[in-house]
């Protein structure tokens, strides 16, 4: 037991939990959000997050190179920031979908079990019978969930492998 607790590196070093009101009294926009901890460290969901925000901001136990989280408590959804650095940037929870922003790509995986990943345009999605397709600028592909069936479509030609044969033509 020793060894293990010897070789943790402490991550986070204090929490803290705040309320931001993002209008004023008399429902006017503010410029920057009034930021308020509750003294008793209970604060309830707003319906509009526009108009009052909870959240919770962790601070990194690396005071060289600290990358802060902050969680945002939403009526529909749970969001995670992180100041940039290496590895995951942002994280959004709600009841159909699990989201992670990692190195500019955004990587989601849904309640019937499909992933999606999307980075400068790009999308790759593997559904959940196992099926992937591919999406650039230049082609979409697709191979199915048992590997039988290929296609690639680009904008002038169309080539697909099947149990009933092959078929390569143009589009044009």
């Amino acid at each position: 037991m020793s060894k293990l607790v010897t070789g943790i590196r402490q991550t986070w070093r204090s929490a803290q939990l705040y309320i931001g009101f993002h209008r004023d009294p008399k429902g006017n926009q503010r410029a920057q959000e009034k930021v308020w901890p509750p003294k008793n460290g209970n604060a309830s969901i707003h319906p509009d997050p526009d108009t009052q925000e909870a959240f919770i901001v962790v601070k990194a136990a690396d005071k060289d190179a600290p990358r802060d989280v902050q969680i945002k408590l939403h009526p529909n959804k749970i969001v995670l920031r992180r100041d940039p650095g290496v590895s995951w940037e942002g994280i959004v929870v709600d009841d159909y979908m699990i989201s992670v922003q990692v190195g500019g790509a955004w990587v989601r995986i849904s309640a019937d079990g499909s992933i999606s990943h999307e980075r400068d345009g790009d999308m790759t999605y593997v559904e959940p019978d196992g099926a992937v397709l591919k999406k650039t600028e230049f082609v979409e592909a697709m191979m199915s969930g048992n590997g039988v069936e290929l296609s690639r479509r680009t904008p002038t030609t169309i080539a697909a492998i099947s149990k009933d044969g092959v078929i390569a033509k143009s589009r044009e």
